[in-house]
């Protein structure tokens, strides 16, 4: 790998493209073999976003919390067929949601949630921001809005009986809530423990302290080929607000050098983290004839839609995407990955050993100038590689 080109290459496509900051790291299994930052936390105060700045990592937060999961495992506290409702028997009767007409009908689940359909997304759980049914619920306040700080947002109804359909949603937030509940620990605490100091991630937290609040970039929006800084993020960040809800499915910040020696754990094939065994198991088809498949967002300012190339099959393991060909961009087959609604990427490949983390702090996720940024940053690394 030619870094002098790479760097040169990758400071060309963020000074054509309109992000507000940008963050590039390539790791190998010891150590980071690049790493690159440009742009600014504050566009109008021109603070530099650099290997400092802390950043909202969004569903990034969720192949970590999918990693907890599987520690549990090991300590055999659960398992992939434990049932969701022996956990905790607030879901035990659990609904399936339909809107007709404009009018929302609940029938009764057959198939019972198991921890192996929350790891894998085919649990029935959607997101707000994806599917209409959710988004009624939430718009006539029958249920709590996940932007909003709780838990309630659990309580929400499924979309199909668990087990028969991909579909992404808030299924790792149970993942978080069941670590919680079977540890009797905020998640904060758990992966502290347990992951963080470990692995020397002293910068990912859900616990914003005074430090992390002075080094957090700050989100803009993409309207009409401009930035504007979001303003409601920006109060809670000025007034100095945290979360009392630890989000599994999406609340941790991070910087992305932490979030690159989380990645070195599947490139290295012995740690004291988690086993070998679990990591197979993380990193392969979960979903047998499934497939991850497109959907289009119902609500345009956080999501332009979850789209991706149909040219490639996509499948899911327990906690990450897998790519089954070569993507258009040169990625390997057998890649594993996932992202975060604020722009952020990252990707594992095992052909060439190396994970990459991509960092924008924008919305919505995958606006034009935001996909256009990574997938040329993906392409300029493999063709550096395959020269």
């Amino acid at each position: 790998m030619n870094i002098k080109i790479l760097s040169a290459n990758i400071k060309n496509i963020f000074d054509k493209n309109n992000v507000p900051s940008l963050s590039v790291i390539i790791t190998n299994k010891d150590k980071n073999i690049f790493e690159q930052y440009h742009g600014y936390n504050h566009l109008e105060k021109k603070i530099p976003f650099d290997e400092n700045s802390i950043v909202r990592i969004a569903s990034m937060t969720k192949p970590i919390t999918s990693l907890c999961i599987f520690q549990l495992i090991e300590k055999n506290l659960i398992s992939l067929e434990t049932k969701l409702e022996d956990i905790d028997k607030r879901f035990s009767k659990i609904k399936i949601v339909q809107l007709v007409d404009n009018n929302i009908k609940f029938k009764k689940a057959n198939n019972k949630i198991k921890i192996k359909h929350l790891l894998n997304h085919t649990s029935g759980y959607g997101y707000q921001f994806l599917n209409p049914e959710i988004k009624y619920l939430v718009d006539q306040k029958l249920l709590q809005d996940i932007q909003d700080d709780g838990q309630d947002f659990l309580d929400a109804p499924i979309l199909f009986e668990p087990g028969t359909k991909w579909n992404y949603g808030i299924s790792t937030d149970l993942l978080g809530y069941i670590i919680e509940k079977l540890t009797n620990k905020k998640l904060n605490d758990y992966m502290k423990e347990n992951l963080f100091d470990k692995l020397d991630m002293h910068n990912t937290t859900f616990k914003l302290n005074e430090n992390n609040f002075k080094n957090l970039a700050y989100i803009y929006n993409y309207i009409d080929n401009g930035l504007m800084i979001n303003k409601d993020i920006a109060k809670y960040q000025d007034d100095r607000v945290s979360r009392s809800f630890d989000s599994g499915g999406g609340g941790l910040v991070s910087t992305t050098q932490d979030y690159a020696k989380f990645m070195r754990l599947f490139l290295n094939n012995n740690n004291l983290i988690i086993s070998q065994k679990s990591i197979n198991l993380m990193k392969t088809n979960q979903i047998g004839k499934l497939e991850v498949e497109s959907i289009s967002s119902v609500d345009h300012g956080l999501a332009a839609s979850l789209d991706y190339d149909d040219s490639v099959e996509k499948k899911f393991g327990y906690g990450f995407m897998i790519n089954n060909n070569n993507t258009l961009q040169g990625r390997p087959k057998g890649s594993i990955s996932w992202s975060g609604i604020f722009n952020s990427f990252f990707w594992i490949d095992f052909k060439h050993n190396i994970g990459c983390a991509i960092f924008m702090q924008m919305l919505p996720y995958l606006n034009e100038i935001s996909l256009k940024t990574y997938y040329e940053i993906e392409t300029c690394i493999y063709k550096n590689i395959n020269k």
